[in-house]
This record gives structure tokens, sequence and C-alpha cells, in this order.
């Protein structure tokens, strides 16, 4: 048989038949005695209507709060006059909210000052003085035998008074559903009450509560507590007899919900059936169970097929397969399964090869399983044999750093297990040689479909080379003797050493050409001397500026270069506007005057082409420099 037929077979027998079953039963039994249980869902719908009530005032409270905030709004009621920025905010509120049916400012004389009856007198007006501020009505003032009613909430601006009037009787009314499905075993139904009296079971408002409820529902409509249910009340009503409960939420002037229903409807219910429906019921369940594991078991079993085969591969045994399978939809997905692990072993065989080939090292770290994977050229580089695949037994936790490096390592690793990727993280590895080595160590963290992580992924790349070869420009750099930077020839072999180390972090690096505005006007109006101070000044606010992130340098005359790594996280254009501000602060020289210093700034950036010349970089920023100094120096530039 089908899977498919199987399924439905036993959704039909298990399912679908008991329940048509018990509610013939039920039906029946119910009928017999409905007395209490009637009652009993009185009380529980007029419960549920102090939630509902209590949503519909914090929604009409809530827009008559923002919208009295919105300063288009103040302006009209308070100047008069409307203005197209306040009948644009009515005219979005209101399609923003198909609840709301009108928006209006009127002034105390009856004219609508904005609105969609703007410049027109409001009949009846006078008698809405009667109405409280900030309270939620039923709209009787106007014409209560048209089939147009609504409900409304007034509240005081200066000079005027906000009115919101929402709509009644369908689905998108403020009511929502509450009150066209509010009935109830054809008869029963929910009125709300408002606190002038007036009524409404859907769109109808009606304020002769007396005439339809009689003096037992209005004397004790006073007498309400907040959420507090009455008891059963019964009194006669259209359909006979009637019991009802009533409910008030927001208050002496807030809303009342009846739940009323002719007594004649107790028939539906039975407190007498309550054992052994209860009883039926537990038969039932007890039935569907036993079929249910049944069923489960036969629909299952290819399904344990194929976690058995799925526990296999990951033990890596990567030639198991299923087998024996029939000419079903389990065949069917049994087949696919095997040709999915058939593409997915070739894949991972070929990825097993580049990797091993490459002299980057690849590494896998599960979150779920706490397990940690190595590529197989791991071992070329270290000697480390994990005695598990247990993190805690991984390279990650037992590689050994260099002391300098350790606990920025170790913190570095904390952070990756929440999610967050290396930050410093260059560090020194002891390798297999026992030499301490320069590792660039980069990671990716893939999530589950909750947005947890759900593991790392990262490459281990060597610059140890790169990295020694900075060491020695560094160590054997020669120095600019008045600036005591970098000189020219230095400056060149550091950045191209740089360019390298970029394309290994795979990040992004800028250089720039800093030139001093009108120099020959310090040599010239000061002395000699005051240059000199002005460009060890320069220097100095350099050097410190790029500390850490960069290298400074002497060009030449009074020309510089710094170079910023990691610029994606380091922004030049930030670096070059500190550096201004920085120098116009100036220093105090000692001819006993304060000189600010003006320097203009061209930015070259490389961001993934890491073949460019340092020869070309450096005149690309000297190409952005000029260009400063062309619209008026003092500023910077990127070419």
């Amino acid at each position: 048989m089908k899977v498919k037929t199987m399924i439905m077979v036993a959704a039909i027998c298990f399912a679908i038949i008991p329940m048509v079953v018990f509610v013939m039963v039920s039906n029946i039994m119910l009928r017999n005695n409905g007395g209490s249980m009637f009652k009993s869902e009185l009380k529980d719908m007029a419960s549920a209507q102090s939630s509902s009530i209590q949503a519909i005032l914090n929604k009409v409270h809530s827009d008559t709060a923002t919208l009295k905030e919105m300063s288009a709004i103040k302006s009209a009621a308070s100047s008069g006059s409307s203005t197209a920025e306040a009948e644009d905010i009515i005219k979005r509120y209101m399609g923003d909210n198909p609840v709301i049916r009108d928006i209006s400012i009127i002034n105390n004389s009856g004219r609508v000052i904005a609105g969609s009856n703007k410049g027109n007198y409001i009949e009846n007006y006078g008698a809405y003085s009667d109405y409280k501020n900030n309270v939620l009505y039923f709209d009787a003032v106007s014409d209560t035998t048209s089939t147009d009613n609504m409900m409304f909430i007034k509240s005081n601006l200066d000079g005027a008074a906000l009115f919101v009037f929402y709509n009644l009787g369908d689905e998108s009314s403020i009511l929502g559903r509450f009150a066209s499905a509010s009935t109830f075993y054809n008869q029963g139904a929910v009125y709300i009450i408002d606190s002038k009296n007036n009524w409404s079971s859907g769109s109808a408002i009606s304020t002769n509560l007396e005439t339809q409820f009689t003096t037992a529902i209005t004397e004790k409509i006073p007498t309400l507590s907040d959420d507090t249910l009455t008891d059963i009340i019964e009194y006669n009503g259209t359909y006979g007899k009637t019991a009802g409960v009533m409910v008030r939420t927001g208050g002496e002037d807030g809303l009342v919900a009846l739940v009323a229903c002719p007594v004649s409807r107790t028939d539906f219910y039975s407190a007498k059936s309550l054992t052994p429906i209860i009883l039926i019921s537990i038969l039932l369940a007890v039935a569907s169970f036993v079929a249910a594991l049944l069923i489960s078991k036969i629909v299952t079993r290819p399904l344990n097929k194929i976690e058995d085969t799925l526990q296999k591969i990951r033990r890596g045994n990567h030639e198991a397969r299923i087998s024996n399978i029939a000419n079903n939809e389990y065949g069917q997905m049994s087949r696919a399964f095997n040709n999915v692990v058939d593409e997915i072993v070739v894949s991972e065989d070929r990825y097993k090869v580049i990797s091993d080939m490459s002299d980057n090292i690849i590494f896998e770290w599960n979150f779920k399983t706490n397990d940690v994977a190595f590529s197989n050229n791991f071992n070329k580089k270290f000697s480390y044999r994990p005695p598990s695949d247990h993190f805690g037994d991984s390279f990650l936790m037992k590689a050994k750093l260099h002391p300098d490096d350790a606990n920025r390592y170790r913190s570095d690793l904390d952070q990756l297990e929440k999610g967050k990727p290396f930050e410093n993280n260059e560090y020194r590895i002891k390798n297999i040689y026992g030499d301490f080595i320069w590792i660039l160590m980069r990671t990716a963290t893939l999530y589950d479909a909750d947005g947890n992580p759900l593991k790392a992924v990262g490459v281990m790349v060597d610059i140890d080379r790169a990295k020694k070869s900075e060491a020695k420009l560094t160590e054997q750099a020669s120095f600019d003797a008045l600036t005591e930077l970098f000189n020219r020839e230095t400056i060149e072999s550091q950045i191209d050493n740089e360019i390298s180390l970029s394309e290994m972090r795979k990040s992004e690096m800028a250089v720039m050409f800093i030139d001093v505005d009108d120099f020959k006007h310090y040599n010239d109006d000061y002395s000699h001397a005051t240059g000199d101070q002005v460009l060890k000044f320069l220097a100095k606010t350099i050097k410190e500026t790029v500390e850490g992130i960069g290298f400074a340098g002497r060009y030449g005359g009074d020309e510089f270069i710094a170079m910023v790594r990691n610029s994606e996280s380091n922004p030049p254009a930030e670096i070059a506007q500190r550096l201004i501000d920085k120098l116009a602060a100036g220093f105090d020289a000692d001819i006993g005057e304060r000189l600010g210093v003006s320097v203009s700034i061209g930015i070259a950036v490389i961001k993934d082409d890491y073949n460019t010349r340092v020869e070309y970089l450096i005149g690309k920023a000297d190409d952005a420099m000029y260009s400063v100094k062309k619209s008026g120096k003092s500023g910077y530039a990127f070419i």
C-alpha cells in the first residue's frame, strides 16, 4: 500500500470516525440537562469580554494620544485653520487604521477645522458638550435610525476638540468581529453598553436600554465593579425568560458587556453527561494511541533505515547506502537520498584533496556536538595528535601559543563560540619543528534556522615570512634625521610588505600623502628653525595618530606618508580629519607664538587589487593631494 494511502486510511479510522461518534453521543447527552453548564458558559463568555473591551479602549486612547502629539494637529487646533500637513496626517492615519471612519478637529462653534467635512458645521454639536473628555461612546447624537452609526471619542485640544469616529457593524469596525460574531446558541448575544446607557449588538445603536432589558439590568449597571462578573441575572427579554451576566471595564466611564441568552437554550448542556463523556473520551484516546503506535511503527520503519545509514556515514563509512528499496514514496526518497550521499561524498573528497594540496589549514568547530575537525595538511605544519574530536582535546585548545599572544588568543576563542569572528587574529604558534611561526586565522560563523551559532569554519594562513620580513624591515629601517620617521626608501619597502600582508588577511589598506600648506611661509616669515619645529610637530602628530594601526614616514621636504592597515575598520577619512584637527590646534613654538599647521591629504585605498605597485599607489595618493590643493587646501580627498 502506498504510504500516502496508508496515512489517509489511518487518519479516517483513528481520528475522523471516533470524533464523529464522540460528537453524536455528546450531542445526545448534552440535551438532557443544561442548567449548570449553561450558566458556566455565560460566565466564561462574559469573562472573555474584559480583555476584548480593554483592547478597544487601549486602541482609542492610543489613537487620540498619538494624534494630539503631532505638531500639525496641535497647530490646526490652536490656529483654528487646517493645513495641508494636518490633512495629510489625518488621511494617512486613517489609511493605516481602517477601523477609523473619520478624524475631525472641531472648534467650539461646531465648525470642522480639519477632517473629511472641513468647513462644515456639525449638526447637534451642542449635544456633544454633555459627553466627557477621552471617553468612548456610541454616537447617539446623530440619527440613530441610520445604519451608518459609529463610536467616537472626544479629546480637548487648545481652543478645539479632536473627534475620532470609528466604524461599527462589520469586520473592519472598532468592535471587529466582536459584535457581529458574538451570537451563540442561535438566540444568545453579547451587547455593549457605554456610560450614557447607549447600547449596541452590532451596527444598530439604541438609547432605550430599559425597554429592551428591563430594570433588572439598568439598575445593576451603576453598581458594577471593574472586571468583576455579576451573578446570573434573569429577566423577561425578547425571546422570553433570559439569563445574563455583565462585566464592566474602564471604570464608570468605560464600557459594559452583557452576555445574554434565553433560558430555553439550556438544552445544549447537561452536567450529568460529563462523566460518561470523559469515559468515552478516555477510551477513544487509548484506542487512538495504540493504533497510532502501530501505524507509526509501520510508517517510520523506512525512516529508521535512513537514520541508521546516516549514522554509518557520519562514523566514516562513506560506502554505506540504503538497500532493499521499496516501490513506493519511501523508495523514491531512498533513491534520492543515495544520490545525494554520492554527490556529497564526491564533493567532500574533492574538498579534502583541494585542502590537502593547499598550504592553508582549514578547520571546523561544530557547536552542537562540540567537535573540531582539521584538514589533513595540518600534520605538515603541526605535530599535535588529538586523542578525540572533542573541542577540549583539539588543537584549538592545546595549541602552544607565544606567551605574548596567549591571553589574546583565548579571549578571541571565547568570542568565536558566541558567534563573533576572530578580531585580533594574528598569533605566534609553535610548529612541528618547535619554532614559533606567525599564523593568520580567519573564521566565518554558520547559523541555524533560529539564528543560533551552528558551527565556525576557519582557515589558518602561514604569514610567518611576511611578518618576519616586516620585523626585519623595521629593524633595518633607515630614519629621517630631523623627524625620526622612516625615510623614503624604508617607506616604500614597508608599503610593499604591507600589500602582501593585506592580501593574506583579505583586508583593505590605505596610503595617505600629506603635504604642508604654504610651508615656505614658516621659513620666510619666522625662520628655518621654526620651519624645522613645524616638521617635527607634524611628524609627532602623524605618528601618534596612526600608532597601532599603521606607520608614518617623511617622503621628502614637507611631504609625509602614513599607511593605515585594515582600513575597512579604521576609516582613513576619519583618521585624516582627526589629523587635520590636531594640526590645526597647533603647538607653542620657540618664537613665543602658538602656530597652527594646515595640511592637504590625498588618500589611495587598496581593496582587492594586491598587484598594485608601490610607486603607483603613492602616485595616486599624491594626485589626490594635489586635487585638495587646487580646491582650497586644508582637507582630504580620495582617488
